[in-house]
């Protein structure tokens, strides 16, 4: 089975050091399972369902106003037979060129390698390697209401005591 999110959202990065405001679109969500089914001998036959997994799906772009740099990706989602998980494929483009000069390809949640137009080949990133940085959140008190930690503080509070109803009520 499959569970499907589609995201019609867009998202600002900006890097303060340089005023440059990136507009960048998210990937689909998928949620699979997959139902694997063993026929054990000639009559009997087992059904056993694989562990479900999130998977991300879709194209996606990146595009900054001021420099005029642009990125086309792909989020690859798993063939039924064979194939890989994970799999991301992307483009970069310098302002006004119908030619890449970046092409990406490896995993999102792993390595990623980079080709360049000049021939050079490297690791773009290996997002194994990538330190765990801690959110910067703003304390409770200081959030207006209707900022996400705010709003469903209660659901939160609720959902670490285990307790379901009292999360849902807090949700209305």
């Amino acid at each position: 089975f499959q569970i499907y999110l589609y995201f019609s959202l867009t998202g600002c990065v900006t890097c303060l050091d340089h005023d440059e405001h990136y507009i960048l679109t998210f990937p689909n969500g998928y949620g699979r399972q997959v139902n694997v089914l063993i026929v054990i001998f000639i009559f009997n036959a087992l059904s056993i369902l694989t562990v479900p997994w999130i998977e991300l799906g879709g194209e996606c772009s990146i595009n900054c106003s001021k420099t005029g740099y642009n990125a086309s990706i792909v989020f690859h989602t798993k063939p039924f037979y064979g194939g890989k998980k994970h799999r991301i494929t992307a483009e970069i483009f310098s302002p006004n060129d119908k030619k890449p000069f970046c092409s990406i390809e490896g995993e999102w949640n792993g390595v990623m390698y980079a080709k360049y137009s000049t021939g050079e080949n490297a690791v773009f990133i290996d997002t194994k390697k990538m330190p765990t940085i801690k959110k910067k959140v703003r304390k409770l008190e200081d959030q207006d209401d209707f900022e996400s930690r705010c709003l469903w503080k209660d659901v939160t509070y609720n959902l670490k005591i285990r307790d379901i109803d009292a999360a849902t009520a807090a949700k209305h």
